[in-house]
């Protein structure tokens, strides 16, 4: 009887016990709030006018849209943005400072201030403790390296050996700060005082300074002849995305001094460190007066948008905040076979100035930026399956233009 009750009492303990730890697992494993991923726009209110809003939202945006939520941040001026991780970079504070800006999104959906860099221009994250930016005060053959996380200045890498004395302007990195397999490329402008290296070139090569960033010495520089200028900075659009073969690719505008005689996209391949002299997309092949500002390259195809009339080199019709401006379309190239076939499903739209990511991919899909004042469009366009049609995502209801879209990581 004794041995029975020892037995019926460690039955009853167990069961006590695993009735006790199942209560608590209930507690543990009560669900926790979803984490929503987290979507930002940049918008304005009117072309080149004040105010411009930043906008999170949680979850994709789809359908109709407004810019003027509770957690949108108005800014000064909206010139688009680029993103890095769970981080948004801007090229002036929200009054209006020029400099680098950095914002993240709070747990309730706010933007916060993350910290700022005064006078810092063109810039580069490469990681989350290495960044680089040029700052013309402290130099214009001298580029700034920083610290994305903390948002400090960490020192600088002197190319000072690159000034040839031979033209009134010279500066490295305005327009092209770029970074493949531990390379820094940066942009040397030979250039006028008057017009401070845009649209002035007194060259006619696109040349690069190749720095080591281990080590932060020169290597060598490179040029691809016969093209004037590359990139534009002056904005948040790189004019440059690196592909999904590992090549970094480059739009040369045609923006100044030569008309739009010869924009084109040219690349340096993975594993080199020059400029792939055997490969050149000639937009101005395509559409006689074309600008490329915008490129993507995946899966063996290259994605730009192109006017559908000549741009005129006075910029009169460049735009409609010009006047009656040329339409634009996007585009894509079969790189094996040079076929180039317009993709269907969007309406002509507005130049993509300062988007970053006018073409942009989130979560494997290929996303278009569209402006059409007209038809009262402003928003994003995602690529159909066949891959030469596109369906509506989004539309920004007002009368401003969207500078840009991006997922935080």
């Amino acid at each position: 009887m004794k041995q029975f009750l020892l037995l019926l009492m460690t039955v009853l303990g167990l069961f006590a016990s695993g009735c006790s730890n199942e209560d608590n697992g209930d507690q543990i494993v009560d669900p926790e709030p979803e984490e929503k991923d987290i979507y930002v726009t940049t918008s304005d209110v009117a072309l080149f006018q004040s105010p411009g809003y930043i906008t999170p939202f949680e979850g994709l945006p789809q359908g109709d849209i407004s810019y003027t939520t509770s957690n949108a941040l108005q800014v000064k001026n909206s010139y688009g943005f680029r993103t890095y991780g769970k981080w948004i970079f801007d090229r002036a504070n929200a009054a209006g400072d020029a400099g680098l800006q950095k914002y993240a999104v709070s747990e309730n959906g706010s933007l916060q201030d993350e910290g700022f860099i005064v006078d810092a221009s063109q810039y580069l994250v490469v990681d989350e403790t290495t960044g680089y930016y040029l700052d013309e005060n402290r130099g214009t053959h001298k580029i700034q390296k920083f610290n994305p996380g903390t948002m400090q200045r960490t020192g600088e890498i002197d190319l000072g050996s690159l000034k040839t004395g031979e033209y009134e302007y010279e500066v490295i990195g305005k327009h092209v700060l770029a970074a493949k397999e531990g390379k820094l490329y940066a942009s040397i402008s030979y250039g006028t005082n008057a017009a401070q290296g845009y649209g002035d070139d007194q060259v006619d090569y696109v040349q690069f300074a190749v720095v080591d960033m281990a080590t932060g010495q020169l290597d060598k520089t490179i040029k691809f002849e016969d093209l004037k200028g590359i990139g534009w900075g002056s904005s948040a659009n790189r004019m440059w995305k690196m592909g999904d073969d590992g090549a970094l690719y480059f739009c040369s505008t045609g923006l100044g001094n030569t008309a739009f005689e010869k924009s084109s996209v040219i690349r340096i391949k993975k594993g080199e460190t020059d400029f792939d002299k055997s490969w050149i997309f000639k937009a101005y092949e395509v559409q006689p007066g074309a600008s490329v500002s915008t490129v993507f390259v995946k899966g063996g195809k290259l994605y730009v948008e192109l006017p559908n009339e000549p741009l005129k080199g006075d910029y009169s019709n460049l735009s409609d905040s010009y006047g009656t401006g040329a339409k634009w379309d996007y585009y894509v190239v079969d790189m094996s076979t040079g076929e180039v076939t317009k993709i269907s499903g969007m309406p002509t739209h507005h130049y993509c100035y300062f988007s970053d990511q006018a073409i942009t991919e989130i979560d494997g899909e290929l996303y278009f930026w569209v402006k059409n004042k007209d038809e009262k469009i402003d928003g994003y366009y995602v690529l159909n399956e066949d891959g030469t049609s596109a369906t509506q995502v989004f539309n920004n209801t007002h009368d401003g233009y969207t500078w840009g879209f991006a997922k935080l990581q």
